[in-house]
């Protein structure tokens, strides 16, 4: 391998450590060893603290008791009874224990340990390296008593356990903690890397979704972790983003397609316009191409429209209104328009249906799907509107028994400029059910197409609707408002 390689997979390989020092993962992993040494530490202080300190207070009881037998009679105590108890207390088989008698002057008068002067009271004493106080110890703990006469009584006991068992406990302590210390700051780096490796696999994914490739999803490891969990999140949610991209650009292929007729005809009439001059066919072309630009303008307020209502904002003018009495105005009005087409309208509405909503939406709502089954139902149509209580909802139909829609084609009904008919031949810009749909969806309810007879030639069409219920449906209720009139400004959008 070269120089110049070599000196790329360094920093390869530096800024990935860069990388994982930094992960999540890796600073957890830091910090809850950081807690677990803490604990270890405070643990270790408590066993080490109270271990040696229930040793110390053994060997303290043995030299106090041990005092106590040379000293019968406490301070009053003979120098001579005090010499005969130390020599036999020197005597017995050996203990551990200690003892010297020093006179005023500093000489040992009986005792088997010489040490140098002491104040009385307590000491710990460790031998230095390669010198022992005895065959076998090397530490002692030592009680200096000054007596009445002068001299000193010096007991002691081998400390040497306390010496090894405090070696024992922090060796071990050292070895515990470098292992807790090793395994977690593994655990990190390992947890760190396998976090890493699934963001970068995200990270590879969303650049491809950046560069164009709306197939593109995260990968899935399997395991059911928060890693899969978000992983399952962001491909429903990518799946719907190119779910909207492809509408998205079927809608402009579908909105450049239905403009090019009106626009061509438009120009058709100014170049006539303009080519004729003074042409008594002129107040007829001016007409014409009015008619184009209000075509045009038509499909762009539906447009317009379709997304006021779908981003929600109508939801601030919603009351609670009177649903039967506004369902049955629409039917009178439109059984006229009915009978002017040759056909007939059925209304059976159930009184005192209330709920929450904008009566200017609901008003167009209706008035589409009526005016599409006149519309597409043919000649003599019967139309029957139905709307009852069930349960929490009220129900809403609105039946014909016309040609119908195919069972696999109500989504292309549904959907923006959705058109059956492929000449494009027909009146209308397909907004009429979406419209319609998107009002049903701002007042939380359910719009679903089916046929009104499977079993006929004419299977008909059955639009059902499920609107929630005012929570207070009661007749007369005073925060009841009275349905609207046929709003001028929400004329329904030429049907589908």
């Amino acid at each position: 391998m070269n120089w110049s390689k070599r000196c790329a997979v360094l920093v390869i390989g530096s800024a990935m450590r860069a990388k994982l020092l930094h992960t999540t993962s890796v600073r957890l992993a830091a910090m809850g060893v950081a807690l677990a040494s803490m604990s270890a530490v405070i643990v270790f202080l408590v066993i080490y603290i109270n271990a040696l300190g229930a040793m110390r207070a053994t060997l303290d009881t043995e030299i106090n008791n041990e005092i106590a037998e040379i000293l019968v009679d406490g301070a009053a105590t003979s120098p001579a009874v005090i010499a005969a108890r130390v020599r036999a207390a020197v005597a017995e088989p050996p203990t551990g224990t200690f003892f010297g008698l020093e006179s005023r002057q500093g000489r040992l008068m009986a005792g088997n340990l010489p040490l140098p002067r002491l104040v009385p009271g307590w000491h710990s004493l460790d031998e230095t390296t390669g010198k022992r106080f005895t065959d076998h110890s090397r530490s002692l703990r030592v009680r200096v008593v000054r007596l009445p006469g002068g001299q000193t009584l010096l007991v002691a006991a081998d400390a040497s356990m306390i010496s090894t068992m405090d070696a024992l406990i922090l060796r071990s302590f050292l070895i515990g903690f470098g292992i807790t210390l090793a395994l977690g700051l593994a655990a990190g780096i390992g947890f760190g890397r396998r976090a890493l490796a699934r963001v970068e696999a995200v990270s590879a994914a969303g650049e491809e979704i950046m560069a164009g490739d709306f197939t593109k999803r995260i990968p899935l490891s399997g395991t059911g972790d928060e890693f899969d969990h978000l992983g399952v999140v962001i491909n429903a949610m990518l799946a719907r983003i190119e779910l909207l991209i492809g509408n998205i650009r079927a809608v402009g292929d579908e909105i450049a397609h239905d403009l090019r007729a009106p626009l061509t005809r438009l120009r058709q009439s100014l170049e006539l316009i303009l080519r004729d001059g003074a042409n008594a066919d002129l107040p007829s072309a001016l007409s014409d191409a009015i008619d184009q630009v209000d075509a045009t303008l038509a499909l762009c307020a539906g447009i317009l429209r379709l997304a006021q209502i779908e981003s929600g904002a109508r939801r601030a003018s919603f009351a609670k209104l009177d649903l039967s009495r506004l369902l049955d105005e629409i039917a009178d009005t439109y059984g006229t328009v009915a009978e002017d087409h040759g056909a007939t309208l059925v209304a059976a509405i159930e009184p005192h249906l209330t709920l929450t909503g904008d009566a200017a939406l609901l008003n167009q709502l209706f008035a589409n799907l009526i005016e599409n089954a006149l519309t597409h139902a043919g000649p003599a149509a019967a139309l029957a509107l139905t709307a009852q209580r069930a349960d929490s909802h009220i129900k809403i139909t609105l039946s014909d028994h016309g040609p119908g829609i195919p069972a696999d084609r109500y989504g292309e009904a549904l959907r923006r400029f959705g058109r059956l008919d492929p000449s494009r031949s027909t009146e209308g810009h397909g907004l009429g059910l979406p419209i319609a749909r998107a009002i049903t969806v701002l007042h939380d309810g359910s719009f679903n197409l089916s046929a009104t007879n499977q079993t006929s030639q004419r299977p008909g069409l059955t639009i059902t609707l499920e609107l929630p219920i005012a929570a207070s449906a009661i007749k007369g209720d005073p925060d009841v408002q009275p349905s609207a009139g046929r709003a001028r400004n929400d004329q329904p959008i030429t049907p589908q």
